[in-house]
C-alpha cells in the first residue's frame, strides 16, 4: 500500500511538471491555434489595488499608477485598504483626486471581500486587479485591454515577473519556475483559456463579475465564473 502511494505521488509530480506540458503541446498541434482579435482600443478602466499595511510600498505604487500610459479621463484608481493600521490610508490620502480614491474596509475581512466592496464603486467597463507591491510597465494596461477587442474574451492575465534583489540560487530557481508558468499560460491561451488569474496583474469585463464568498480565492474562482458564462481567458 505504501509503495503504491509513493509511486502514485511520484506519478502526479511527473505529470504536473512533464506530462501536462506535453499534453498541452499535443493538443495545440492537433486542434490548432485559437487567435485573439486584438486591437488598440481604449475602454474605460477601473484599476484596483488591494492592500493591507503597505505603508512601505503604497506611495511607489500610486506613483506607478499615475505614470501609466493610458488616457487620464478613461482610468480611475481605487485603493482598497483592508483595515490597515500602519498609516497606509494616510499616505493614500496625500494622492486623492478625481482619479484616485480610497475604499476602506473595516474589520479585516480579507482581499476577496474588499474586491466585492470596491466593485460597487467601479465605473470602468474593464477592471484591472493589482497588488500594492506589483509595479507595472507603462504600457501594461494598454496591452491588457487590447485583448478585449475580441468579444469572446472575458479575462486577461498578464505576465508577473518576480524579482529578487539578492541574486543567488534561490532567485534563479524562482525565475526558472515563473518562466515555466508563463510558457504554460501561453499554450493554454493559444488553444482556449488560461487556467486561473493572477492577483498581481489580471483584468476582466466588469459586467461578468459575480460577488464572491469570503473563503473564495478570487483569482481562481472568478475566472471559473467567467468561463461558465461562455467567455475565454487569455
Amino acid at each position: 500500500m505504501f509503495t503504491f502511494i509513493a509511486v502514485f505521488s511520484l506519478f502526479l509530480v511527473a505529470y504536473v511538471y512533464i506530462g501536462y506540458p506535453i499534453l498541452l503541446t499535443l493538443i495545440a498541434k492537433c486542434v490548432g491555434a485559437n487567435p485573439v482579435e486584438k486591437d488598440e482600443i481604449e475602454p474605460s478602466v477601473t484599476f484596483m489595488v488591494s492592500c493591507y499595511n503597505e505603508v512601505d510600498v503604497i506611495s511607489e505604487k500610486i506613483k506607478n499608477c499615475l505614470s501609466l500610459d493610458y488616457p487620464e479621463d478613461k482610468i480611475e484608481f481605487l485603493i482598497i485598504s483592508d483595515g490597515s493600521t500602519d498609516g497606509t490610508d494616510e499616505l493614500v490620502g496625500e494622492y486623492l483626486s478625481d482619479n484616485v480614491k480610497l475604499i476602506r474596509q473595516e474589520g479585516r475581512l480579507g482581499k476577496t471581500m474588499g474586491l466585492n466592496l470596491a466593485m460597487e464603486h467601479a465605473v470602468g467597463d474593464i477592471v484591472v486587479f493589482s497588488d500594492a507591491n506589483a509595479i507595472y510597465k507603462s504600457d501594461a494596461v494598454k496591452k491588457l485591454v487590447r485583448n478585449f477587442n475580441d468579444e469572446n474574451v472575458g479575462y486577461v492575465v498578464g505576465a508577473a515577473l518576480y524579482t529578487d534583489r539578492n541574486e543567488g540560487d534561490s532567485a534563479q530557481s524562482e525565475n526558472s519556475y515563473w518562466d515555466y508558468e508563463i510558457s504554460l499560460k501561453k499554450i493554454e491561451s493559444s488553444i482556449g483559456s488560461v487556467v486561473g488569474g493572477d492577483g498581481a496583474i489580471y483584468a476582466i469585463r466588469k459586467k461578468l463579475y459575480k460577488p464572491l464568498d469570503a473563503k473564495d480565492i478570487n483569482d481562481f474562482v472568478n475566472p471559473l465564473q467567467i468561463i461558465a458564462q461562455g467567455f475565454r481567458g487569455v
